[in-house]
This record gives C-alpha cells, sequence and structure tokens, in this order.
C-alpha cells in the first residue's frame, strides 16, 4: 500500500503537446503529459520556469493519468513572424523573438491542434526508494486547492474549467487508487457524466496510461516509450520513460 495524490484536469479546450515541435504540424495528445502535468503542479506550488532546481525536484514522482473523456479534436492555421535559428542564440520569450532586426525575421506557417472538452483524472506518488523530498503530495493537495498561479491546459488560453478536487487516497495500485478518488469525490463524476449528457455524447470506458513500475503495469496490454520527462526547462529537453497502457476490458485503446 502507498499514498497516491489524485486529481482532476479538465478543461473546454485544451493542448496536451507530444513534443516540443516549432515545425508546420503541431499536435495534441488525448492525454496530459507528464511534463504537462509537473507544469500544472509547479504552477500551483509557485515555481517559476527559471528555478529549475525547484522543478527537477519533481522528478522524485511517478505519474498516472486516466483518459475520462479524450474530447474532440478541433483545428487553428497559424502564421507568425519567427528569427531564423542561429548556433549558440537562444530566446526566452516572445518578445526576445521579435526584438531582433526586422529584416532578419522570416514568416513560418503552422497547424495545431487541440482537444475540446476534455476531462482527465491524473494521480502522483513517490517512486520507490525516496526517503524525502522538499514537499509532501498533501502540501501539493493544498496548492492545487489555492493556486498561486493560474492553471492551463497545455496554454494560457486554455484555463481549467472545473477546480482540480484533489484527493491523496491510500492504495495497492494506481487502478485501486483512482477508484477509491471516484469514491471520495462523487460529484466530480457526477458532473462529468451529466456534462457529457448534456452535449449528446457518452462517455468511453477510460484507459489508464501510467509509469511502467506500479503493480497495476502488470494487467496492460502494453508498454510504450514517451518522450515527456521534463529534463531542462531552457533547452526544451525532455527524456524517455516507459509508460504501461492499461485498457478497459473488452476495450481497445
Amino acid at each position: 500500500m502507498r499514498n497516491y495524490l489524485v486529481f482532476t484536469i479538465a478543461a473546454p479546450m485544451a493542448s496536451f503537446g507530444m513534443k516540443y515541435d516549432p515545425g508546420e504540424w503541431r499536435n495534441s495528445s488525448n492525454r496530459p503529459s507528464k511534463s504537462g502535468v509537473f507544469g500544472i503542479v509547479a504552477a500551483a506550488l509557485g515555481i517559476e520556469r527559471e528555478e529549475q532546481h525547484r522543478i527537477d525536484a519533481l522528478q522524485v514522482l511517478n505519474f498516472a493519468v486516466r483518459v475520462d473523456q479524450p474530447g474532440q479534436t478541433a483545428y487553428d492555421y497559424h502564421t507568425a513572424q519567427v528569427p531564423p535559428q542561429k548556433r549558440n542564440r537562444r530566446f526566452a520569450t516572445r518578445a526576445d523573438e521579435l526584438a531582433v532586426p526586422k529584416h532578419e525575421l522570416k514568416t513560418v506557417l503552422s497547424t495545431r491542434e487541440y482537444r475540446t472538452n476534455a476531462f482527465a483524472t491524473s494521480a502522483l506518488w513517490f517512486r520507490d526508494g525516496v526517503i524525502e523530498a522538499p514537499f509532501s503530495l498533501w502540501s501539493i493537495a493544498d496548492a492545487l486547492k489555492q493556486p498561486r498561479f493560474n492553471l492551463y491546459a497545455g496554454r494560457k488560453s486554455h484555463p481549467l474549467m472545473l477546480p482540480c478536487a484533489p484527493e491523496v487516497v491510500e492504495a495497492g495500485d494506481v487502478l485501486a487508487a483512482f477508484a477509491a478518488y471516484d469514491d471520495a469525490t462523487k460529484r466530480v463524476a457526477e458532473f462529468r457524466k451529466s456534462y457529457f449528457e448534456s452535449e449528446g455524447q457518452a462517455a468511453p470506458q477510460p484507459t489508464v496510461y501510467s509509469d511502467a513500475d506500479d503493480p497495476a503495469a502488470a494487467s496492460s496490454t502494453r508498454i510504450e516509450q514517451r518522450r515527456d520527462v521534463p529534463e531542462s526547462r531552457t533547452k526544451w529537453r525532455f527524456g524517455v520513460r516507459q509508460e504501461a497502457v492499461i485498457a478497459p476490458r473488452g476495450g481497445q485503446t
């Protein structure tokens, strides 16, 4: 048995980026990434983007997400001015990009994919062998209830539409943790069901995606690699992790 912090991520529009890709096509996953959820936690705790050591401290946490409703896909077409890439030149903000001489700017075209009416339930727990950390699951839960910074589903234009409703539950694996969360927050499940019924949508059987070292991974249908472990905020570098895909009985992902 171990403690799990479980909470809801729901947004009318969301962008669950799969990787940092400045090219012509920016797609969205059907679920929040580990780096994206760490970003929500960091914002709740009041961690600034420049505080890499505090962001690194979150690496002691394992992660899982249950896709309650992946949402519908939507697309947006963009044109933007950007400076050309040069060796050893980096820009911290959009303002820095536009501050270069005007003759250096070029136009790029991109199509961006989003998700509308997406619901997901996330779980965090400490990795095996972690003895101490600068935070506890309960302190993160308190921060999610009263976040220091606004919480977004991928972009600043995508605020959450529901409180995160965090709960710390004790369970033998992440599947049991999600079940315990549903029992503890019946009003969230009832709202999710009634919301999609009002939209004329049927709630699908949820699929769980979990770090592969949780006991629930033994019932997974497959193991995937996902590059969403935040390694460097300034360099936009992400590491690879093993993710167990736990499909509903009789269902497919």
